[in-house]
Formats: structure tokens, sequence, C-alpha cells
């Protein structure tokens, strides 16, 4: 009777690792490579790092992507994560209000938002002061001693050994 509980035990857990770990890896494999088979001209992607693209051709094993007007991206077919849908994506209502939730105004140039900044901020109390400071030396009373510059050790030579000097002909005689 012990020999068969055991057994039983054993195709348990084989089942148990079957439909827990074998199975739902196989189906992800699947659904990855349906959507590798399914990619064409004109779809939007997502790669795994999160960039996003437009495919522009695909190959046996990369895929040409569009990430902004004329600037494209070979990637291989296995950097993309997935097909996107509009769920996915930010609109560009949702980056608008994210934009005026930051105080950035696209007509305004770099230059004058940089400087804006630059005079509304608040000056420090203990600002550097205009001329830059000197180092002080300490002062030593009585002689001083040079420092005397570090010397090199000498590098080791060693001895070529019997093979390489047999292999090379000696020019010395």
């Amino acid at each position: 009777m012990q020999q068969y509980t055991t057994l039983i035990f054993i195709a348990l857990l084989a089942l148990v690792f079957y439909f827990l770990i074998l199975r739902p890896q196989r189906k992800r494999q699947q659904a990855i490579q349906q959507t590798m088979n399914a990619l064409s001209p004109g779809d939007r992607v997502m790669l795994g790092s999160g960039l996003f693209g437009t495919v522009v051709s695909v190959g046996a094993k990369q895929v040409v992507l569009e990430v902004s007007p004329g600037s494209e991206l070979t990637v291989l077919k296995q950097a993309i994560s997935k097909i996107v849908t509009e769920a996915d994506e930010d609109s560009v209502d949702e980056q608008d209000e994210f934009d005026e939730l930051e105080g950035v105004d696209e007509q305004e140039p770099l230059d004058e938002r940089s400087a804006r900044n630059a005079a509304d901020a608040p000056i420090a109390e203990n600002a550097a002061p205009e001329e830059p400071l000197q180092a002080e030396r300490p002062v030593v009373d009585g002689p001083v001693e040079e420092p005397t510059p570090a010397t090199a050790p000498e590098p080791v030579v060693e001895p070529k050994s019997a093979s390489t000097r047999d292999s090379k002909p000696s020019t010395a005689e």
C-alpha cells in the first residue's frame, strides 16, 4: 500500500507541475507567436522597453519601426511586447492637460522660459561672492622641506625562456 501512495503522490505532483507551469507557458508562447505572425505595416506596437512605433516593414526576424516622422528603427521581432490599442497610448488631450499642470507653454521659447525662471528665483543669503576667493597658505616658521619626487620602481625584466631563445635567430653574433 505504501508503494501505491508514493506513486500516486509523484503522479499528482507531475500533474500540478504541468497545469501550473508548463501549460500556461506554452499558451503564452503561442500568443506571442500569433502576435508576431499578425504584424503588418501600419500597426502601432510597443517594445519591451516602452518605446512606441508604427510598423513600416516586416522581415523574417526583424521589424522596421517609425518612432517619429522620418526616424526609423530596426528591431528584432522578439523586442515587440504587444500591438497597442487606443487605451494603451496617451491621447493628445491627456498630454495637453499634463502640460498645463506642469506650466509648460508650447508657444514660449526655451530661452525666454529659462530667463523668466532665473529672474523669479530667490537669491540665497549665503550666495557666492562676486570675487573668487584665494586659497590661503599656512604660515610656517623656519625652513620648509621641499617634497621629494617619488621614484618609480624599476621594471622587472623576465629572462627569455629556452624555447623563445631557440626559435628566434640571434642577431648579436
